[in-house]
Protein backbone atom coordinates (compact mmCIF):
# COMPACT_ATOMS: atom_id res chain seq x y z
CA UNK A 1 0.00 0.00 0.00
CA UNK A 2 2.70 2.65 1.12
CA UNK A 3 4.86 1.67 -1.93
CA UNK A 4 1.84 1.97 -4.44
CA UNK A 5 1.33 5.73 -3.20
CA UNK A 6 4.89 6.48 -3.67
CA UNK A 7 4.66 5.04 -6.82
CA UNK A 8 2.32 7.43 -7.84
CA UNK A 9 4.09 10.42 -6.55
CA UNK A 10 6.99 9.63 -8.81
CA UNK A 11 5.21 9.32 -11.87
CA UNK A 12 3.25 12.34 -11.19
CA UNK A 13 5.33 15.38 -13.68
CA UNK A 14 3.29 17.92 -11.59
CA UNK A 15 4.90 16.68 -8.33
CA UNK A 16 8.67 17.19 -9.86
CA UNK A 17 7.39 21.85 -11.05
CA UNK A 18 6.37 21.79 -7.70
CA UNK A 19 9.03 19.91 -5.68
CA UNK A 20 11.97 21.83 -7.84
CA UNK A 21 10.09 25.34 -6.12
CA UNK A 22 11.69 24.61 -2.96
CA UNK A 23 15.01 25.75 -1.67
CA UNK A 24 17.69 23.16 -1.67
CA UNK A 25 20.23 22.92 1.80
CA UNK A 26 22.78 24.75 1.02
CA UNK A 27 26.25 23.92 1.99
CA UNK A 28 29.45 25.81 2.10
CA UNK A 29 31.91 24.86 -0.12
CA UNK A 30 35.62 26.29 0.62
CA UNK A 31 36.68 25.24 -2.97
CA UNK A 32 34.91 25.37 -6.13
CA UNK A 33 33.73 22.77 -8.02
CA UNK A 34 35.49 20.97 -10.45
CA UNK A 35 33.48 21.31 -14.20
CA UNK A 36 33.20 18.07 -16.05
CA UNK A 37 30.61 16.55 -18.55
CA UNK A 38 29.22 13.46 -17.24
CA UNK A 39 29.12 10.65 -19.14
CA UNK A 40 25.97 9.57 -19.50
CA UNK A 41 22.81 12.38 -19.02
CA UNK A 42 19.02 11.45 -20.05
CA UNK A 43 18.63 14.89 -20.00
CA UNK A 44 20.26 18.12 -21.56
CA UNK A 45 19.31 21.81 -20.60
CA UNK A 46 19.97 24.02 -23.27
CA UNK A 47 19.97 28.42 -21.73
CA UNK A 48 20.18 30.96 -24.31
CA UNK A 49 20.81 34.06 -22.40
CA UNK A 50 19.91 37.83 -23.11
CA UNK A 51 23.60 38.91 -23.60
CA UNK A 52 23.97 36.59 -26.60
CA UNK A 53 25.54 33.75 -25.11
CA UNK A 54 24.40 29.91 -25.30
CA UNK A 55 25.03 27.21 -22.33
CA UNK A 56 24.43 23.65 -22.04
CA UNK A 57 23.63 21.66 -18.94
CA UNK A 58 23.57 18.13 -18.48
CA UNK A 59 21.87 16.30 -15.63
CA UNK A 60 23.75 13.86 -12.90
CA UNK A 61 21.42 11.33 -13.13
CA UNK A 62 23.39 8.61 -10.70
CA UNK A 63 22.85 8.72 -6.47
CA UNK A 64 24.91 7.00 -4.20
CA UNK A 65 23.24 5.33 -1.39
CA UNK A 66 23.99 2.91 1.56
CA UNK A 67 27.26 1.94 -0.57
CA UNK A 68 24.89 1.53 -3.64
CA UNK A 69 24.95 3.68 -7.04
CA UNK A 70 21.47 3.90 -8.69
CA UNK A 71 20.13 5.78 -11.36
CA UNK A 72 17.92 8.44 -10.31
CA UNK A 73 16.47 10.65 -13.08
CA UNK A 74 13.32 12.09 -11.62
CA UNK A 75 15.99 14.13 -9.21
CA UNK A 76 18.44 14.74 -11.96
CA UNK A 77 15.35 16.62 -13.87
CA UNK A 78 14.41 18.55 -10.53
CA UNK A 79 18.01 20.10 -10.59
CA UNK A 80 17.89 21.10 -13.84
CA UNK A 81 14.67 22.75 -13.08
CA UNK A 82 16.03 24.65 -10.32
CA UNK A 83 18.99 25.65 -12.38
CA UNK A 84 16.81 27.53 -14.79
CA UNK A 85 15.20 28.84 -11.92
CA UNK A 86 18.28 30.54 -10.44
CA UNK A 87 19.31 32.26 -13.98
CA UNK A 88 15.36 33.61 -13.82
CA UNK A 89 15.98 36.94 -15.16
CA UNK A 90 18.94 36.35 -17.00
CA UNK A 91 17.44 34.13 -20.15
CA UNK A 92 15.54 34.89 -23.09
CA UNK A 93 14.86 30.92 -23.65
CA UNK A 94 15.48 27.57 -21.49
CA UNK A 95 14.87 24.29 -22.90
CA UNK A 96 15.23 21.36 -21.22
CA UNK A 97 15.58 18.42 -24.08
CA UNK A 98 15.61 14.80 -22.94
CA UNK A 99 17.22 11.27 -25.21
CA UNK A 100 15.66 8.11 -25.90
CA UNK A 101 18.86 6.63 -25.99
CA UNK A 102 18.77 3.19 -23.63
CA UNK A 103 22.12 3.81 -22.75
CA UNK A 104 22.21 7.50 -21.73
CA UNK A 105 25.40 8.27 -23.36
CA UNK A 106 25.56 12.38 -23.69
CA UNK A 107 26.98 11.91 -27.33
CA UNK A 108 23.51 10.93 -28.23
CA UNK A 109 20.65 12.97 -29.76
CA UNK A 110 18.86 14.98 -27.32
CA UNK A 111 15.39 15.31 -29.28
CA UNK A 112 12.49 15.65 -27.47
CA UNK A 113 12.05 18.60 -25.47
CA UNK A 114 10.35 18.28 -21.84
CA UNK A 115 10.09 21.26 -20.41
CA UNK A 116 10.45 25.05 -22.31
CA UNK A 117 10.32 28.44 -20.62
CA UNK A 118 10.73 31.91 -22.76
CA UNK A 119 11.29 35.52 -22.08
CA UNK A 120 7.94 36.41 -20.35
CA UNK A 121 8.07 33.47 -17.89
CA UNK A 122 5.76 31.44 -19.71
CA UNK A 123 6.46 27.53 -19.36
CA UNK A 124 5.18 24.52 -21.27
CA UNK A 125 5.62 20.78 -20.63
CA UNK A 126 5.45 17.83 -22.07
CA UNK A 127 2.79 15.91 -21.64
CA UNK A 128 4.20 12.47 -21.94
CA UNK A 129 6.72 12.86 -19.00
CA UNK A 130 6.29 9.99 -16.82
CA UNK A 131 8.32 8.33 -14.47
CA UNK A 132 8.46 4.65 -13.10
CA UNK A 133 10.02 2.43 -10.42
CA UNK A 134 12.51 -0.23 -11.55
CA UNK A 135 13.82 -2.16 -8.84
CA UNK A 136 15.53 1.53 -7.12
CA UNK A 137 15.78 2.99 -9.98
CA UNK A 138 13.51 6.12 -10.44
CA UNK A 139 13.77 6.20 -14.80
CA UNK A 140 11.83 8.41 -17.13
CA UNK A 141 8.81 5.81 -19.29
CA UNK A 142 10.92 5.90 -22.87
CA UNK A 143 7.64 3.97 -24.26
CA UNK A 144 5.07 6.53 -23.40
CA UNK A 145 7.16 9.30 -24.49
CA UNK A 146 7.83 7.48 -27.52
CA UNK A 147 4.27 6.62 -28.43
CA UNK A 148 2.19 9.62 -26.76
CA UNK A 149 4.64 12.36 -26.58
CA UNK A 150 5.74 14.96 -29.29
CA UNK A 151 10.03 16.26 -30.06
CA UNK A 152 8.10 19.39 -29.78
CA UNK A 153 6.08 21.36 -27.44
Amino acid sequence: MERKIINEALNDFRGILDAAQVTPRSYERKAPAPKFTPDYARFKLVVWFKDGNRRYFFSYDTANFDGRTHVDEYSALKKLIRLVHKYKDLYKNAIIYASVDPERKTTANYCYQVIKWDIYGNMRANKAVNFKTDEKNNILDLQKLLHYGSEKI
